[in-house]
């Protein structure tokens, strides 16, 4: 027995390290190669990408547990045996997709360390929807957490804004009113290129925002919908992935015009970092997988926490990242209020497994309370929420 439990506890940690490392790149590989020179690739493309990835991973691991079964009866049967089902998992898939899109989106306008930090939006509007639809209840320190979340992510954002400033102004110390004509001319254009910048800043926030909207009632949807379902986990994300590539689809229908005018198509711009990009936002499910099996919300806190520094830090020395005093209070704020709302969130899962055998539990992104018992369908969701 004790063999057994220092096992999985070696297992727990060393997933949540890898997961630490998987999130991280991905913030900052994203974000580096939103911002790389030379020919942009369309995130579109990327996103259907990614789906076709996580499709074909979760496929063979399905035929790894039906072995010996043909895939074409594993596929009829096992996967597409009840269509409606099936056609109610279109709705987070598309959902998924937007929230996708919209993650590239403000990578192209946010550095990595202050869009991970806003994300954590998503721990707000799921229990927001989780209230509002399943009618789940929060205890009054869960409340409060998400109030600090809320005033954490005011502070980081204020911050962004205040960098953008102080760069503008910096680039004109030596700008004097009483200089020739060209250097008012300079001094104009810097004064559009901050307008510009916090353009650009507001964005991308409202991107992860809608991001956050998107992700928290697709993993609500799910709950609500499917909550006793009793699915293999590969075969969710099956379906999911099948509906992502459709519904994929149609932002690149929308690209298709710059598409088809490019040498290389749909992988237009695809370096080497777009490609590391894909495999590690496509291969982080597994990873969430595995962290669900063996770790509870506390530690997943804490990954996420320092999955965060690490952007940070990363950002500091490869975007020039400015971190002012603002922005460290508002960090704080929101890795603080991610813990306890995570640490009440496991005491209440407790809670209930004291008193059911099968407790419903809220899915919150990568803070998922789950029965880590088996892998239900509800963790399906984890490979669309990640990062």
């Amino acid at each position: 027995k004790n063999l057994a439990k220092m096992a999985r506890s070696t297992a727990a940690y060393l997933s949540l390290a890898v997961l630490v490392i998987q999130n991280s790149m991905l913030a900052i590989m994203m974000r580096y190669s939103r911002t790389l020179g030379g020919d942009m690739y369309f995130a579109s493309t990327a996103v259907v990408i990614c789906e076709v990835l996580k499709f074909i991973v979760s496929l063979f691991l399905l035929m790894r547990e039906e072995a010996g079964k043909s895939i074409f009866y594993v596929f009829r049967i096992k996967v597409c045996g009840d269509p409606w089902d099936l056609i109610r998992l279109m709705v987070p898939a598309g959902l998924y997709t937007v929230q996708n899109n919209l993650a590239y989106f403000a990578m192209s306008n946010l550095d990595a360390a202050t869009y991970q930090l806003l994300y954590q939006l998503k721990i707000l509007t799921t229990a927001i929807f989780s209230v509002i639809l399943l009618n789940k209840s929060l205890n009054f320190k869960q409340w409060i957490s998400l109030c600090v979340l809320c005033f954490g992510v005011g502070l980081v954002q204020t911050s962004s804004l205040l960098n953008i400033s102080s760069s503008s102004t910096t680039s004109q110390d030596g700008v004097t009113e009483g200089e020739q004509e060209e250097e008012r001319g300079q001094d104009l254009l810097s004064s559009m290129e901050e307008v510009e910048n916090k353009k650009n800043a507001l964005l991308g926030f409202l991107a992860v925002l809608a991001a956050c909207c998107s992700s928290g009632l697709a993993g609500v949807y799910f709950e609500m919908v499917l909550k006793n379902a009793k699915t293999s986990l590969w075969i969710r994300n099956i379906q999911l992935s099948l509906f992502g590539i459709i519904l994929g689809v149609l932002p690149v229908i929308k690209d298709l015009p710059e598409i088809l005018d490019k040498t290389d198509g749909f992988f237009y711009g695809y370096s080497p970092v777009v490609w590391i990009v894909i495999l590690l936002q496509a291969g982080g499910g597994i990873l969430v997988a595995v962290v669900v099996k063996y770790a509870d919300n506390i530690l997943k806190g804490f990954a996420t926490s320092l999955s965060i520094i690490m952007s940070c830090i990363a950002s500091y020395f490869l975007f020039d990242f400015k971190v002012n005093q603002i922005f460290v209070v508002g960090a704080l704020l929101i890795l603080s209020s991610v813990y306890v709302y995570g640490n009440e969130a496991n005491n209440s899962s407790k809670a209930n497994n004291n008193q059911s055998s099968s407790p419903s539990s809220l899915p919150l992104s990568s803070n998922l309370v789950v029965n880590k018992r088996s892998l239900s369908s509800k963790d399906g969701t984890l490979w669309n929420h990640l990062m």
